[in-house]
């Protein structure tokens, strides 16, 4: 377990451009041999070897982005922090960058995490079942969907799926949340 009084050795300022460039590599998703540069250059101006600093950003980093991907509150965050050996000081700190790019660093997420193929064309049509070998079908409603997807390089797909009524309201319900969340990263 990486040493977290080390941070307590630090200045304000030096803390806080220790965040500043850990916060702008997480939300730039910028390539790591950018960011070692970085690091290494405020070691150097502190007098500190990289060495010693190297496995307390690692897990800083880690934490960040599990708490991004978890959605993890920041209370847990908080408590997880303290526990580490940060100074209550330095998790307020803390706290104010996260406030400051937690949107950004969920948005980045996000994107990474899920891929996204542009609708091109949707055709929908409701039915009702009038006839059957099973009684207990005959005058179900069902959707029948065909969506047809852009799956770049000039290449699309057509997916087709039919849901019952029941899967159908279950699936708006969760459009509807998925939009809810989308707005309010928005």
């Amino acid at each position: 377990m990486p040493d977290f009084q080390l941070l307590q050795k630090l200045s304000h300022e030096a803390y806080l451009e220790l965040l500043d460039t850990s916060f702008k590599c997480l939300a730039e998703k910028s390539q790591p041999t950018e960011s070692l540069s970085q690091y290494k250059s405020i070691c150097s101006n502190l007098g500190i070897e990289f060495s010693e600093l190297e496995p307390i950003l690692q897990l800083l980093l880690q934490l960040t982005r599990d708490a991004v991907r978890k959605n993890t509150s920041w209370t847990q965050l908080h408590d997880e922090l303290l526990n580490l050996g940060m100074s209550e000081h330095q998790v307020d700190l803390f706290s104010k960058w996260w406030e400051k790019v937690r949107s950004s660093l969920v948005q980045t997420t996000a994107a990474e995490t899920v891929p996204i193929n542009p609708l091109i064309d949707i055709e929908w049509k409701f039915g009702v079942s009038s006839a059957s070998s099973q009684l207990n079908t005959v005058g179900n409603v069902f959707l029948q969907m065909k969506l047809e997807v852009d799956q770049g390089n000039g290449r699309t797909k057509t997916v087709c799926f039919e849901l019952q009524l029941s899967e159908f309201y279950s699936f708006l319900h969760e459009m509807e949340r998925a939009r809810a969340s989308l707005d309010y990263l928005s």
